[in-house]
């Protein structure tokens, strides 16, 4: 049986419900045993067609991931409801959303999951600093009470730490993580808003 063809408007539909399946196969099964065929399956695909969506599956975790952070940011749009500037409070808690979000692909990822995005795709896919930082710059224009300053790579650094961190929660005390993302937060938010500014 021969793949199917779309025209645009429904292709995209598909190939958001494909990232939408994926996110909760991924979420339910982990990234090893969430295969294409489930996937295609998901959205009542064949197997075949999948590949005309996503070269591979690896591209296809990644785009996941690139779908969920375009949702984080029209979700920032959403709270800023016309405002120049988001509020101290709410900027914080769109930060701690950013890495610990029950929505968050990083979650259900494993270390070495991790390791066969990165040897199955270009680097470019995972260390773009010239687009980390316009992204950063970009947020923290949105948000009151950013420090003078500010050390966007310190910042950056922190970001990803919480977000090792989330990736490898079996290798954490349990009993201790709460506290320690607290811990974490106070200092990542230390580096990023003025003091005094709650």
């Amino acid at each position: 049986m021969s793949p199917k063809k779309f025209d645009w408007q429904k292709r995209e539909e598909i190939r958001v419900q494909m990232l939408e399946a994926g996110y909760e196969l991924i979420r339910q099964y982990g990234m090893t045993h969430t295969s294409v065929e489930k996937v295609a399956e998901a959205v009542g695909l064949g197997k075949s067609t999948f590949y005309n969506f996503f070269p591979s599956k690896e591209r296809f975790v990644y785009e996941i991931i690139v779908s969920m952070r375009t949702q984080l940011m029209e979700y920032f749009e959403q709270l800023l409801a016309g405002r120049e500037k988001l509020p101290v409070p709410q900027a914080k808690e769109f930060l701690k959303k950013i890495i610990f979000s029950e929505r968050s692909i990083y979650k259900y990822l494993t270390p070495e999951d991790e390791e066969k995005l990165r040897a199955a795709l270009p680097p470019e896919y995972f260390l773009d600093v010239e687009q980390e930082s316009r992204v950063m710059v970009r947020l923290f224009g949105r948000m009151e009470g950013i420090r003078a300053d500010m050390d966007e790579h310190l910042v950056g650094n922190l970001l990803k730490i919480m977000a090792l961190a989330q990736i490898n929660q079996a290798e954490l005390h349990a009993d201790a993580l709460e506290r320690t993302l607290d811990k974490l937060y106070e200092l990542l938010f230390s580096c990023i808003f003025e003091e005094g500014r709650h």
